[in-house]
């Protein structure tokens, strides 16, 4: 039978290898993150932009763009393929997905990331009134990092005409997030500003990594802030910068926000 000395001084080693182990310090990884409506390429006097849109991307440094308004063959776009063509000279991998054919090709939108793309899905989103017939694509993948950690990134392009559609497609974005165990990041134009009931419904999973005054549209003078990048809300998430880019590559600007991971 123990004695009493030897169960204090058992229990005070239990202690100290517990108290160890909870201040092991924390590995951390910096993630720079890119949402960019790229306007099929074509600035806002509709002047063919798309290299300078790949240089622009491949300055930044960023690891990880979401991209809207992206061309797939299409016929206005010179037939190319602008998902590809981004990643190419980027030198980044590239998933694309498509709202709808369109002039020989697709339209849609893409995710460019440093690091391997996998489970792409093309998730389809109603548009009111016909929401059964006309629908929009979110597109979701998973995002593996250099310390084998997972994350869900989304590239969401909401109704430009009608807030009742972007109601219902802010709900059913939270549920696939909800569905989710990984740590998450939506990147998108939402065509809604701060405090729309759209915004707040998807505040009520995700926290904004760029100031409501962060205006994006149009190019030239912007007065509203309709593109975002969101990250789900965690205790392992930390947004260290982030920055509007006042470029005139698209009718849109584009947002980098750099967040810090605690891994």
């Amino acid at each position: 039978m123990l004695s009493t000395k030897k169960i204090c001084l058992y229990g005070t080693m239990l202690l100290m290898v517990l108290f160890a182990a909870s201040c092991k310090p924390t590995s951390t990884h910096k993630l720079k993150v890119m949402s960019y409506n790229i306007h099929t390429g074509k600035d806002a006097n509709n002047e063919d932009q798309l290299m300078k849109i790949a240089a622009f991307i491949k300055e930044t440094g960023a690891d990880i763009v979401g991209l809207q308004e992206v061309d797939s063959v299409c016929y206005r776009s010179g037939q190319v393929d602008q998902a590809k063509v981004l990643a190419k000279y980027t030198g980044m991998n590239y998933a694309f997905v498509r709202h709808f054919a369109f002039q020989g090709g697709s339209y849609g939108q893409a995710l460019l990331s440093k690091y391997p793309i996998t489970e792409v899905k093309n998730h389809r989103l109603p548009i009111f009134p016909d929401s059964i017939n006309e629908t929009r694509a979110f597109l979701t993948a998973q995002i593996t990092l250099p310390t084998k950690n997972k994350w869900m990134v989304g590239v969401a392009h909401l109704d430009y005409r009608n807030s009742d559609s972007r109601i219902r497609q802010a709900e059913l974005i939270n549920e696939i997030y909800k569905s989710s165990d990984m740590p998450c990041i939506l990147t998108g134009d939402m065509n809604a500003e701060p405090g729309t009931k759209e915004i707040s419904i998807l505040l009520e999973n995700f926290q904004n990594t760029q100031p409501d005054d962060s205006h994006t549209f149009p190019t030239v003078n912007p007065i509203k802030k309709i593109d975002y990048i969101l990250v789900g809300k965690s205790e392992r998430i930390d947004v260290i910068d982030k920055k509007v880019y006042h470029v005139n590559y698209s009718d849109h600007l584009p947002i980098i926000s750099v967040i810090n991971i605690q891994e």
